[in-house]
Protein backbone atom coordinates (compact mmCIF):
# COMPACT_ATOMS: atom_id res chain seq x y z
CA UNK A 1 0.00 0.00 0.00
CA UNK A 2 2.97 2.33 1.04
CA UNK A 3 4.55 1.54 -2.41
CA UNK A 4 1.65 2.06 -4.27
CA UNK A 5 0.83 5.89 -2.59
CA UNK A 6 4.16 6.55 -3.24
CA UNK A 7 4.26 5.38 -6.77
CA UNK A 8 1.10 7.84 -7.35
CA UNK A 9 2.75 11.07 -5.61
CA UNK A 10 6.20 10.64 -7.91
CA UNK A 11 3.45 10.95 -10.98
CA UNK A 12 1.73 13.18 -9.26
CA UNK A 13 4.57 15.37 -9.04
CA UNK A 14 6.52 14.79 -12.67
CA UNK A 15 2.73 15.54 -14.02
CA UNK A 16 2.65 19.04 -12.15
CA UNK A 17 6.27 19.24 -13.35
CA UNK A 18 5.54 18.81 -16.83
CA UNK A 19 2.70 21.28 -16.58
CA UNK A 20 4.82 24.02 -15.29
CA UNK A 21 7.07 23.35 -17.33
CA UNK A 22 5.31 23.68 -20.49
CA UNK A 23 3.82 27.10 -18.94
CA UNK A 24 7.05 28.44 -18.37
CA UNK A 25 7.76 27.86 -22.47
CA UNK A 26 4.62 28.94 -22.94
CA UNK A 27 5.63 32.57 -21.25
CA UNK A 28 8.88 32.35 -22.22
CA UNK A 29 7.82 32.53 -26.07
CA UNK A 30 4.82 34.79 -25.57
CA UNK A 31 7.81 37.11 -23.68
CA UNK A 32 9.34 36.69 -27.01
CA UNK A 33 6.99 37.64 -29.23
CA UNK A 34 5.76 40.78 -27.38
CA UNK A 35 9.40 42.39 -26.86
CA UNK A 36 10.11 41.99 -30.58
CA UNK A 37 11.84 44.41 -32.05
CA UNK A 38 9.56 47.33 -34.33
CA UNK A 39 11.91 48.24 -36.78
CA UNK A 40 13.24 51.94 -37.42
CA UNK A 41 13.29 53.44 -41.68
CA UNK A 42 13.74 56.67 -42.51
CA UNK A 43 10.69 58.46 -43.65
CA UNK A 44 12.23 58.25 -47.70
CA UNK A 45 12.80 54.54 -47.32
CA UNK A 46 9.35 53.33 -46.96
CA UNK A 47 6.91 51.60 -49.54
CA UNK A 48 4.39 54.09 -51.21
CA UNK A 49 1.76 52.30 -49.62
CA UNK A 50 3.59 52.63 -45.79
CA UNK A 51 3.81 56.36 -47.21
CA UNK A 52 0.36 56.91 -47.26
CA UNK A 53 -0.22 55.74 -43.59
CA UNK A 54 1.88 58.83 -42.69
CA UNK A 55 -0.62 61.32 -42.29
CA UNK A 56 0.49 65.52 -42.23
CA UNK A 57 -1.29 67.73 -41.19
CA UNK A 58 -0.06 71.32 -41.40
CA UNK A 59 -1.62 74.22 -39.43
CA UNK A 60 -1.31 77.92 -40.61
CA UNK A 61 -0.73 80.77 -38.00
CA UNK A 62 -0.36 84.53 -38.75
CA UNK A 63 3.19 85.92 -37.41
CA UNK A 64 2.28 89.31 -35.90
CA UNK A 65 6.36 89.98 -34.95
CA UNK A 66 6.27 89.91 -38.32
CA UNK A 67 5.65 93.25 -40.53
CA UNK A 68 2.77 92.92 -41.78
CA UNK A 69 1.93 96.14 -43.78
CA UNK A 70 1.81 94.75 -47.20
CA UNK A 71 0.78 91.38 -46.95
CA UNK A 72 0.14 88.84 -43.75
CA UNK A 73 3.56 86.64 -43.19
CA UNK A 74 2.44 83.55 -41.86
CA UNK A 75 4.44 80.72 -39.58
CA UNK A 76 3.37 76.74 -40.26
CA UNK A 77 3.34 73.87 -37.88
CA UNK A 78 2.67 70.10 -38.56
CA UNK A 79 1.41 67.05 -37.12
CA UNK A 80 2.42 63.69 -38.08
CA UNK A 81 0.57 61.04 -37.19
CA UNK A 82 2.65 57.48 -38.08
CA UNK A 83 -0.08 54.69 -38.68
CA UNK A 84 2.81 52.39 -39.96
CA UNK A 85 3.83 49.43 -37.70
CA UNK A 86 7.24 50.69 -37.71
CA UNK A 87 9.42 53.59 -36.33
CA UNK A 88 10.14 56.70 -38.56
CA UNK A 89 12.40 59.33 -38.33
CA UNK A 90 12.73 62.52 -40.02
CA UNK A 91 15.68 64.73 -40.06
CA UNK A 92 13.81 68.15 -39.76
CA UNK A 93 16.06 70.15 -41.50
CA UNK A 94 14.88 68.22 -44.58
CA UNK A 95 11.36 69.83 -44.66
CA UNK A 96 10.80 72.17 -47.39
CA UNK A 97 7.87 74.17 -48.68
CA UNK A 98 8.32 74.82 -52.16
CA UNK A 99 6.90 77.46 -53.65
CA UNK A 100 6.69 78.95 -57.82
CA UNK A 101 9.09 81.76 -57.33
CA UNK A 102 11.25 80.32 -54.51
CA UNK A 103 11.14 77.31 -51.79
CA UNK A 104 11.08 78.01 -47.37
CA UNK A 105 13.57 75.27 -46.16
CA UNK A 106 12.70 73.98 -42.53
CA UNK A 107 14.50 76.33 -39.80
CA UNK A 108 14.43 73.15 -37.33
CA UNK A 109 17.60 70.69 -37.00
CA UNK A 110 17.66 67.32 -35.30
CA UNK A 111 16.12 64.30 -35.72
CA UNK A 112 12.17 63.30 -35.15
CA UNK A 113 11.35 59.46 -34.54
CA UNK A 114 7.72 58.87 -33.93
CA UNK A 115 6.86 55.13 -33.25
CA UNK A 116 4.33 53.09 -34.68
CA UNK A 117 0.48 54.60 -34.15
CA UNK A 118 2.09 57.45 -32.26
CA UNK A 119 1.19 61.21 -33.18
CA UNK A 120 3.82 64.12 -33.02
CA UNK A 121 3.89 68.07 -33.92
CA UNK A 122 6.80 70.19 -34.83
CA UNK A 123 5.86 73.99 -33.74
CA UNK A 124 6.89 76.52 -36.43
CA UNK A 125 8.11 73.90 -38.77
CA UNK A 126 8.19 77.24 -41.69
CA UNK A 127 8.21 80.59 -40.89
CA UNK A 128 7.77 83.51 -43.37
CA UNK A 129 5.45 82.18 -45.30
CA UNK A 130 3.90 85.05 -47.56
CA UNK A 131 0.40 84.69 -48.00
CA UNK A 132 0.10 84.23 -51.67
CA UNK A 133 1.88 80.85 -50.77
CA UNK A 134 -1.26 79.46 -48.85
CA UNK A 135 -3.81 79.76 -51.59
CA UNK A 136 -2.48 76.44 -53.37
CA UNK A 137 0.31 77.41 -55.87
CA UNK A 138 3.32 75.16 -54.12
CA UNK A 139 3.63 72.17 -51.88
CA UNK A 140 5.28 70.87 -48.73
CA UNK A 141 7.62 68.07 -49.13
CA UNK A 142 10.58 65.66 -47.43
CA UNK A 143 13.79 65.66 -49.10
CA UNK A 144 12.43 65.63 -52.43
CA UNK A 145 9.33 65.81 -54.59
CA UNK A 146 9.11 61.78 -54.41
CA UNK A 147 7.87 62.73 -50.94
CA UNK A 148 5.56 65.21 -51.62
CA UNK A 149 3.69 65.76 -48.07
CA UNK A 150 0.70 67.94 -49.01
CA UNK A 151 -0.27 70.92 -51.22
CA UNK A 152 -0.25 74.52 -49.89
CA UNK A 153 -3.87 74.90 -49.92
CA UNK A 154 -4.78 75.89 -46.52
CA UNK A 155 -8.48 75.71 -45.80
CA UNK A 156 -9.63 77.06 -42.76
CA UNK A 157 -5.91 76.96 -41.80
CA UNK A 158 -5.18 73.91 -42.33
CA UNK A 159 -3.73 71.65 -45.33
CA UNK A 160 -3.13 67.74 -45.26
CA UNK A 161 -2.04 64.99 -46.99
CA UNK A 162 -5.38 64.02 -47.62
CA UNK A 163 -5.33 67.05 -50.74
CA UNK A 164 -2.64 65.58 -52.70
CA UNK A 165 -5.36 63.80 -54.55
CA UNK A 166 -7.42 66.61 -55.33
CA UNK A 167 -7.10 66.65 -59.26
CA UNK A 168 -7.47 70.53 -59.32
CA UNK A 169 -4.33 70.54 -57.22
CA UNK A 170 -2.63 68.35 -59.09
CA UNK A 171 -3.40 70.25 -62.46
CA UNK A 172 -2.36 73.73 -60.61
CA UNK A 173 0.99 72.34 -59.23
CA UNK A 174 1.99 70.56 -62.53
CA UNK A 175 5.07 73.28 -63.26
CA UNK A 176 5.75 74.33 -59.97
CA UNK A 177 8.96 72.51 -59.50
CA UNK A 178 11.93 72.69 -56.45
CA UNK A 179 13.92 74.46 -59.09
CA UNK A 180 17.27 72.88 -56.90
CA UNK A 181 18.67 69.54 -55.28
CA UNK A 182 18.06 68.96 -51.65
CA UNK A 183 18.99 65.17 -51.74
CA UNK A 184 22.54 66.19 -49.29
CA UNK A 185 20.98 64.19 -45.98
CA UNK A 186 23.59 63.02 -43.87
CA UNK A 187 24.48 59.79 -44.70
CA UNK A 188 26.15 58.37 -41.25
CA UNK A 189 22.79 59.23 -39.68
CA UNK A 190 20.34 57.53 -42.26
CA UNK A 191 22.99 54.20 -42.24
CA UNK A 192 23.15 54.22 -46.17
CA UNK A 193 23.44 56.93 -48.92
CA UNK A 194 19.59 57.13 -49.52
CA UNK A 195 18.85 59.31 -51.87
CA UNK A 196 15.55 59.24 -53.80
CA UNK A 197 15.30 60.43 -57.59
CA UNK A 198 12.51 62.19 -58.82
CA UNK A 199 10.34 60.17 -60.88
CA UNK A 200 6.84 59.46 -62.77
CA UNK A 201 4.40 57.63 -61.45
CA UNK A 202 3.39 56.86 -64.56
CA UNK A 203 6.61 55.35 -65.88
CA UNK A 204 6.57 51.18 -65.82
CA UNK A 205 9.36 50.78 -68.62
CA UNK A 206 12.87 49.05 -68.12
CA UNK A 207 14.27 51.59 -70.35
CA UNK A 208 16.83 53.77 -68.64
CA UNK A 209 16.61 57.36 -67.86
CA UNK A 210 19.35 59.55 -70.13
CA UNK A 211 22.02 58.09 -67.88
CA UNK A 212 22.21 54.59 -66.68
CA UNK A 213 20.21 54.97 -63.76
CA UNK A 214 16.95 53.85 -63.04
CA UNK A 215 14.14 55.91 -61.28
CA UNK A 216 12.85 53.79 -58.02
CA UNK A 217 9.30 53.78 -59.79
CA UNK A 218 11.25 52.06 -63.14
CA UNK A 219 13.45 49.59 -60.73
CA UNK A 220 9.79 48.89 -58.92
CA UNK A 221 8.30 47.63 -61.82
CA UNK A 222 11.07 45.62 -63.37
CA UNK A 223 11.20 43.76 -60.06
CA UNK A 224 7.13 43.70 -59.98
CA UNK A 225 7.40 41.76 -63.90
CA UNK A 226 10.15 39.65 -62.38
CA UNK A 227 7.91 38.14 -59.36
CA UNK A 228 5.03 38.21 -61.15
CA UNK A 229 6.68 35.56 -63.92
CA UNK A 230 8.28 33.48 -61.10
CA UNK A 231 4.71 32.70 -59.71
CA UNK A 232 3.24 35.81 -58.00
CA UNK A 233 3.23 39.40 -56.14
CA UNK A 234 3.53 38.07 -52.90
CA UNK A 235 6.63 35.89 -53.49
CA UNK A 236 8.91 38.30 -51.41
CA UNK A 237 9.59 35.86 -48.71
CA UNK A 238 5.75 35.83 -47.78
CA UNK A 239 5.41 40.56 -48.15
CA UNK A 240 4.59 42.07 -50.96
CA UNK A 241 5.84 44.68 -52.95
CA UNK A 242 5.05 47.76 -51.10
CA UNK A 243 5.78 46.46 -48.19
CA UNK A 244 9.32 46.08 -48.85
CA UNK A 245 11.72 48.97 -47.67
CA UNK A 246 13.28 50.83 -50.74
CA UNK A 247 17.30 51.55 -50.80
CA UNK A 248 18.97 53.34 -53.10
CA UNK A 249 22.15 52.53 -53.62
CA UNK A 250 25.59 53.43 -55.84
CA UNK A 251 25.15 53.89 -59.88
CA UNK A 252 21.38 53.73 -60.00
CA UNK A 253 20.75 50.04 -58.55
CA UNK A 254 17.75 49.83 -56.40
CA UNK A 255 17.60 47.38 -53.34
CA UNK A 256 13.77 46.19 -51.95
CA UNK A 257 14.21 44.64 -48.50
CA UNK A 258 11.91 42.85 -46.29
CA UNK A 259 11.61 42.60 -42.95
CA UNK A 260 13.55 39.34 -41.99
CA UNK A 261 16.34 41.18 -44.07
CA UNK A 262 16.17 39.73 -47.06
CA UNK A 263 17.00 41.65 -50.22
CA UNK A 264 16.50 41.71 -54.06
CA UNK A 265 18.52 44.10 -56.56
CA UNK A 266 17.53 45.45 -59.66
CA UNK A 267 20.55 47.39 -61.31
CA UNK A 268 21.03 50.13 -63.69
CA UNK A 269 20.37 47.55 -66.81
CA UNK A 270 17.31 46.47 -65.10
CA UNK A 271 19.00 42.74 -64.07
CA UNK A 272 17.24 40.93 -60.90
CA UNK A 273 19.41 39.78 -57.98
CA UNK A 274 17.34 37.59 -55.86
CA UNK A 275 18.64 36.41 -52.00
CA UNK A 276 20.85 33.00 -52.37
CA UNK A 277 22.09 34.34 -56.09
CA UNK A 278 25.50 34.47 -56.40
CA UNK A 279 27.69 37.46 -56.92
CA UNK A 280 28.27 38.13 -60.42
Amino acid sequence: MKKSLILSATMLTLLLSGCTTNSSNQKESSSKTSTRTVKTSYFQNLSNSAKRNVKFTFKLNQDDTEDNTADPVYVVSATIKNNTNKNIKFDQSKFICVLPSNKIISDKTGTLTIKAGETKSINQLFQKMPEQGTLGDGYIEYLNSDNKLAYTKFTHNIASSNNLTEQKLITQNKNTTANSSNDDMDSSESGSSVENSSSSDSSSTQSTTSSTALTESQARQILKNWVDSEGGADNFGGYSLDELETIKGENGNWSFVNDDGLAWGVSSTGKIHAPGDPIQ
